[in-house]
């Protein structure tokens, strides 16, 4: 009788009360987990200027106009690979700016490393002055490539200036470009790293072709420092 009566309380239900305060113990649980998932943001990567061999000649003033992005690779989250039928998407890692922001300014950093005499700005800075020259980009990938290699697959092109608009009745350069990069260990930073490398590759190639570039009158000079006397930007 004694051990019935035990096994009988053993098996008696929990009160209600009780109940109650362990789903709500389990619910506050559930609610911090997912707050705190949902407050983790990306790793945010940028693009870094490169060191290059500096070297006389080319225009005075030069700007990098802003690049045209392949819609696919156009994004916040950084695609690392590209396989030709695949994108593959990072799912934590993003640009901390724009991709094209930022290959303009990293090109255009390149180039005033590579061309000392030359003031280089990026499309949309203010500057005082028009450019002597344009140097455009349109870049169709900006990823790991289908042999594993980071690859920039990109049209460069250089232009002269003609009326503060690129010129292309008079001196004109434009070449399909494919540079690469050994495969890199895996990793967002190590593919970013080789991607600004590649960047200073295509910046050896329009700082050659700037300095093949006749010189500007000096009439055409002073009229142009004249005219862009007030400030102006570029949209």
């Amino acid at each position: 009788m004694t051990h019935s009566s035990s096994s009988r309380r053993l098996q008696a239900p929990l009160p209600r009360r009780s109940l109650l305060l362990g789903a709500a113990g389990l619910g506050v649980m559930a609610t911090t987990l997912t707050a705190c998932s949902r407050g983790a943001g990306p790793t945010l990567y940028t693009l870094s200027v490169v060191p290059g061999q500096p070297a006389p000649g080319g225009p005075r003033f030069v700007e990098v106009r802003q690049p045209t992005i392949a819609s696919g690779l156009d994004r916040d989250r950084i695609v690392t690979a590209d396989t030709g039928y695949k994108l593959t998407v990072a799912a934590n890692d993003a640009w901390g700016d724009s991709l094209a922001g930022q290959i303009s300014r990293a090109l255009a950093g390149d180039l005033a490393q590579r061309l000392p005499g030359t003031s280089v700005f990026a499309e949309n800075d203010a500057v005082s002055t028009e450019p002597q020259a344009y140097v455009e980009l349109s870049v169709t990938r900006f990823s790991t490539g289908p042999s594993g290699a980071v690859q920039i697959e990109a049209a460069l092109s250089v232009k002269g200036a003609q009326a503060g608009a690129p010129d292309t009745s008079g001196q004109f350069y434009m070449q399909r470009v494919l540079v690469q990069a050994p495969a890199v260990s895996s990793g967002t930073m190590a593919m970013v790293q080789a991607l600004s490398q590649l960047l200073g590759q295509l910046a050896d190639q329009a700082a050659a072709q700037l300095r093949m570039m006749p010189p500007v009158p000096d009439a055409q000079t002073t009229d142009s420092g004249a005219s862009g006397s007030a400030s102006h930007h570029r949209k």
